[in-house]
């Protein structure tokens, strides 16, 4: 059995007490109401802070509570999973390997007298994997097979479907190999199928191929039948305009400009022209500057000599012959008179000679000649032969100036003629162009055809066959795939109403969560009073104390240790002046009054005078849980209604325990009005009565949810402690407690959970602690820290006061007293 005792409580020890009411400025009132306050109400979740809820989706928690239901889930998953997989039909499987290669064909011209295979790439396989797994090509199979009329297809419409839903096509990984399943009801149909699909498959790939050679050929010949009509309209072009062209052939057949050869001979011609003239220009300006310059006659004489041509005619240029003819005496002529005088015989004697020549040519000239050899215009010989020479130079470069005008003239009106023809040599030349152009183009898509004409038969893409179909298998499908889809889908539905199971329980995990919820501490826990105990409280009997009271039957229990834990929290929840605290809960059955009575015990053992103060007029617990002799209907005596009407009955009311430090006060005759009696005035007086009188009072009041009662009590007590029990509806219950109350102006002081069970989530987040570690009963040794064994039950009130407190609630109550001396 877990441990309920110190490390339920809210407050463990005194140092974390001292943190929130050390100095008495922060009342557990105001904690309460401040933690209300900032949740929006009782019963809203907060967030933040030491042991706040789990935030988002808890996995581990569902794990932890709901695994069962996970296991079943998983359990019927697998069981559905095995019974689907006994219960499919028999399944054939036919199976079929084959390659898809390309094959380039030879060509004219090319190396090799056949193609070459090539392999195909990933993308293009997956293409043809694709393609022999469509509708079309399966119909296909259909059609050409008549495979609607095999048994497994017959009178069942179009087997197309069916066919594509067992037909599988993958590429073996790491080649180049197509792999083709068909999985049916019998192996003669996976067998037909398959083949009648690899055929199909096969058929339509070769078809594909050549018909794109074709397709191929005849656009190629479309455009070859396109370009040769182009063709012959621009040879029908360039024949007209040669009809009509100004244009002449040359030799080598080529059209000519008829005016360029005109040109040419023009231009050559002035050139020749020119360049004489521009000799006889330099030649008469060196002759002139010679002369000029006093320059020997003799050597300007013969610079004329070797450039003179004949001229004609004319008598100076007769003259001029003669001097050619006799230059050599002229020369030893002229030399003799720059060496010789004037009047030398030798001198005389050479122009005697020369006159005497010059008469005789004149006279076959028809000329007469002057005195003394002088010329016809009575000059010297070498005079008038250089000026005649430089006359004749001078009149040769003014016919030459002439012929170069006309020629000019000649060549500008040529120039103009050639250029009215241009236009049409840039025309010819721009036929002959498109017309070669065309007929290379015609040429080339002549010779595509004729290589395409070679390959339109060829097989340009072939499937070969590695295995081919055959009957199928069989070929169940694996059970671990039945029964992994089975559990998945058991635990994925498990799961799903796993978490609705988790979502709908609104039942508190553990003490973390519920400080959380409501923002108050919690004083302690109890565990669930033992299946016997509550038994025996069935049968008990006037005069014998309620079993459920174990701090005075079973002081050793863990049952008592827990109640003196609630003691503890109590005590320091308390530290700011509280003495009168009332006791309540939601609703009945959650072991308020046992509750009370308990921790009333722990607390006169303690040295606190204590009173037990039945306020449950409706249904008073106090004298049947100390065994005192009930009342009767003639005579009830004085109780808590009649100390209330009468507070001087105080002392005539009170009874003692027969526990150290304990009184009590029972409820007598029950009022007619309970809440009304409690509303009263005379109920306050009560309370301050007691308040002088006792250290701590404690009320034990009715269910907060079930009379109005305890919401009248409660804004009167110092301080209200809350019990409840741990439930589906807790959470809403507690909370609709929590609000009453806080409406009511109370005080809560904490809470404190009743009757934890032995197991479960909430209970492994409590035992955590120093005494989870110990147990008691049959792990009850010499370190066990509980004991059940009882003392001896009282048979009256007489009894209970003479009962002794055992060794060892006496010395916890000693650690409690020192713990109150502390507290002080």
């Amino acid at each position: 059995m877990p441990s309920f005792a110190a490390p339920g409580s809210s407050f463990p020890d005194e140092e974390t007490q001292a943190d929130g009411y050390g100095d008495g400025s922060l009342a557990p009132r105001t904690y309460a109401a401040a933690a209300h306050e900032g949740n929006g109400g009782w019963g809203a979740q907060t967030t933040g802070g030491e042991g706040a809820a789990e935030e988002g989706f808890p996995l581990g928690r569902l794990l932890r509570r709901r695994w069962w239901v996970l296991l079943l889930g998983l359990a019927c998953g697998l069981g559905g999973g095995y019974l689907y997989d006994l219960s499919q039909p028999p399944v054939y499987q036919s199976v079929a390997e084959l390659t898809v290669s390309a094959r380039r064909a030879a060509l004219p011209g090319t190396e090799g007298g056949g193609g070459e295979m090539e392999q195909l790439t990933g993308d293009t396989l997956g293409n043809y994997l694709y393609r022999a797994q469509t509708a079309p090509l399966v119909a296909r199979a259909v059609r050409e097979r008549r495979l609607d009329e095999l048994p497994a297809f017959k009178g069942a419409g179009s087997p197309v479907g069916r066919i594509l839903k067992g037909l599988e096509g993958t590429q073996v990984p790491g080649t180049r190999v197509l792999q083709f399943t068909y999985s049916g009801g019998s192996p003669e149909e996976t067998g037909a199928v398959l083949d009648a699909v690899v055929d199909a498959f096969a058929a339509e790939v070769r078809e594909e191929s050549q018909s794109g050679v074709r397709e191929a050929i005849r656009l190629i010949s479309e455009a070859r039948d396109q370009v040769l009509r182009d063709l012959e309209a621009a040879e029908a072009a360039h024949r007209e305009f040669e009809r009509n062209s100004p244009l002449v052939r040359g030799p080598d057949g080529q059209p000519l400009n008829p005016h360029a050869a005109d040109l040419l001979a023009l231009d050559a011609a002035r050139d020749e022209l020119s360049l004489e003239l521009s000799n006889l220009v330099a030649e008469v300006e060196s002759i002139r500057s010679s002369m000029e310059a006093g320059g020997r006659r003799a050597a300007l004489a013969q610079m004329a000599s070797l450039k003179r041509e004949s001229v004609g005619e004319n008598p100076a240029v007769a003259e001029l012959g003669f001097e050619e003819q006799h230059l050599d005496l002229i020369l030893e002529l002229e030399e003799a008179r720059e060496t010789k005088g004037a009047n030398h015989p030798d001198i005389k004697r050479l122009e005697n000679r020369l006159a005497a020549l010059r008469r005789i040519e004149a006279e076959r000239a028809g000329l007469q000649t002057g005195v003394d050899g002088a010329g016809p215009d009575g000059a010297g010989g070498p005079a008038s032969f250089l000026d005649l020479y430089v006359e004749a130079r001078v009149e040769r470069a003014r016919v030459l100036q002439s012929q170069i005008d006309r020629l000019d003239e000649r060549y500008e009106a040529t120039r103009e003629a050639a250029e009215s023809v241009r236009d049409a040599e840039s025309r010819e030349r721009e036929l002959r162009d498109r017309r070669d152009r065309h007929a290379a183009l015609y040429a080339a898509l002549v010779s595509d055809v004729d290589q395409l004409d070679l390959l339109k038969d060829a097989d340009t893409v072939r499937v070969t066959p590695i295995t081919p179909p055959g009957p199928g298998r069989p070929a169940r499908a694996p059970l671990f795939r039945a029964l992994g889809a089975g559990g998945a889908l058991g635990l994925a539905v498990a799961f799903g109403l796993a978490y609705l199971l988790e979502q709908s329980d609104r039942r508190f995990t553990g003490p973390a969560e519920l400080r959380a919820e409501f923002g108050l501490p919690l004083l302690g826990h109890v565990p669930q009073i033992p299946a016997r105990t509550l038994k025996e409280a069935k049968r008990v009997r006037d005069g014998v104390p309620d079993p459920g009271l174990s701090t005075v039957l079973r002081p050793k229990s863990q049952l008592a240790e827990s109640y003196r834990a609630v003691r503890t929290g109590l005590l320091s929840a308390a530290r700011n002046g509280a003495k009168v605290v009332q006791v309540t809960s939601p609703d009945r059955g959650d072991g308020k009054s046992t509750l009370t009575a308990n921790v009333a015990v722990t607390l006169g053992r303690v040295g606190k005078k204590t009173v037990l103060v039945d306020v449950d007029l409706r249904r008073p617990r106090v004298r049947r849980m100390f065994g005192l002799p009930q009342v009767s209907a003639e005579d009830p005596g004085v109780g808590t209604a009649e100390v209330i009407a009468d507070p001087d009955k105080l002392d005539e009311a009170l009874v003692e325990s027969g526990q150290p430090g304990l009184w009590l006060l029972p409820c007598a005759a029950r009022p007619d009005h309970p809440a009304e009696l409690l509303s009263s005035e005379a109920y306050e007086t009560f309370l301050e009565v007691l308040r002088q009188k006792f250290d701590f009072v404690l009320l034990d009041s009715p269910p907060v949810l079930a009379v109005s009662d305890p919401a009248a009590t409660a804004r009167l007590a110092d301080g209200v402690m809350v019990v409840t029990r741990l439930h589906p509806r807790t959470r809403r219950r507690l909370g609709e407690c929590l609000d009453t109350l806080d409406q009511a102006g109370a005080n809560v002081l904490g809470l404190v959970v009743n009757a934890v069970p032995t197991s479960g989530e909430y209970t492994r987040e409590v035992q955590g602690g120093y005494y989870g570690g110990y147990g008691y009963g049959a792990f009850a040794g010499r370190d066990a820290y509980y004991s059940d064994e009882a003392t001896a039950a009282p048979a009256s009130a007489a009894l209970i006061e003479a009962a002794p407190a055992s060794a060892s609630s006496a010395s916890a109550d000693a650690g409690g007293a020192a713990e109150v001396a502390r507290s002080r």
